[in-house]
């Protein structure tokens, strides 16, 4: 839900109060209300202090004692985060020292109106567990693995909290960097925005001019460049089409166009699933309407599910489809064309 005038005029004074002022790059992510914020910072680009500073704005949505954690791979990569939310916390007048821990593993901040700030180990599951947080910040979140991603999107279901995950791409495989692909051009209540180090001035005063981008820019890889310092994926090598972008070539659409030609593309196997992709191709783009995805069933069963108008009303449209190579093969029986064929 959008700010009103007087709520946004607020939380711009709070940054202010702590003297900071957003660069460019960071105003749209610190602006940002949807529930699930990815950022993908380059090396010493100020994302721990955006995490920061991103929490302290959305602190007045919550009327009464809140709860928000940071989240790390382990205690230690809270730090920076921790300690930059305690100096805010202090200033502001809205915590006293002694109610700050010296310590990050776990570290507890506690406000004056009994709100708490939790550090969490990844390492330690049980710690993710049993509370309600209106707010969780992932920290060095590409460090974390999907299932713990997927662990801290549940805790912040209760409380209609938000999650915010920042961290430095390790590389451009896995699901942080495929994330900030898909959620580029924002994805219904998601938003990913890339954070490159030339963005932090303080450090680097040319912005992306400075002497010292440009030097890691000639005597680095492309790759570790664009990662690493750029904040941005890499697509892998060996794709058919290293052209291929998340952002750009994939988009959501309505559903199958009725009385268009539904193709089928199918991948058999068994006890290694087998997989048939009903697409459909309009005004030139290829769209994907439906999947029929199944385990340790023949290919006389995945075919009476694919041509089952009940439960896909598309199957009156198909018009043709292509197969595995490896479909032609034969286990002791009839090939997966053959049967298909028949």
């Amino acid at each position: 839900m959008p700010l009103t005038i007087e709520q946004a005029a607020y939380t711009e004074g709070l940054l202010r109060k702590v003297g900071f002022t957003p660069t460019p790059e960071q105003e749209p992510i610190l602006k940002c209300l949807k529930r699930e914020i990815l950022v993908s910072g380059g090396e010493q680009s100020g994302k721990s202090m955006v995490a920061s500073k991103y929490l302290l704005k959305r602190m007045p949505e919550v009327k009464g004692p809140a709860l928000y954690w940071l989240v790390a791979a382990d205690y230690e990569r809270t730090r920076k985060e921790f300690e930059y939310i305690a100096e805010d916390m202090l200033m502001l007048g809205w915590a006293d020292s002694a109610n700050v821990s010296k310590r990050v593993d776990p570290g507890l901040i506690t406000l004056k109106d009994f709100t708490r700030i939790v550090t969490k180990s990844d390492n330690d599951p049980r710690t993710l567990a049993m509370e309600k947080p209106n707010g969780i910040i992932g920290c060095e979140a590409s460090q974390l693995m999907l299932t713990s991603f997927e662990r801290l999107r549940g805790r912040t279901a209760p409380a209609k909290g938000w999650l915010f995950m920042s961290g430095t791409m390790e590389s451009s495989l896995g699901w942080f960097p495929k994330l900030l692909t898909e959620w580029a051009q924002g994805y219904g209540d998601s938003q990913s925005f890339s954070l490159p180090s030339w963005s932090n001035v303080h450090v680097y005063p040319g912005g992306r001019s400075d002497p010292e981008i440009l030097r890691q820019e000639r005597d680095q890889s492309d790759a570790f460049f664009m990662e690493r310092i750029a904040g941005q994926a890499v697509p892998p090598a060996g794709l058919v089409f290293n052209e291929f972008r998340g952002d750009i070539h994939v988009k959501e659409w309505a559903q199958w166009v009725k009385g268009s030609h539904v193709y089928l593309a199918h991948d058999p196997g068994y006890s290694s699933a087998s997989a048939t992709l009903a697409v459909q191709i309009i005004d030139g783009q290829v769209r994907v309407i439906d999947e029929v995805y199944e385990k340790l069933l023949t290919t006389e069963d995945i075919i009476t599910m694919v041509y089952d108008p009940i439960k896909h009303p598309w199957a009156v449209d198909i018009h043709a489809g292509t197969a595995d190579v490896a479909a032609t093969q034969h286990q002791a029986a009839p090939s997966v064309v053959e049967v298909w064929r028949a």
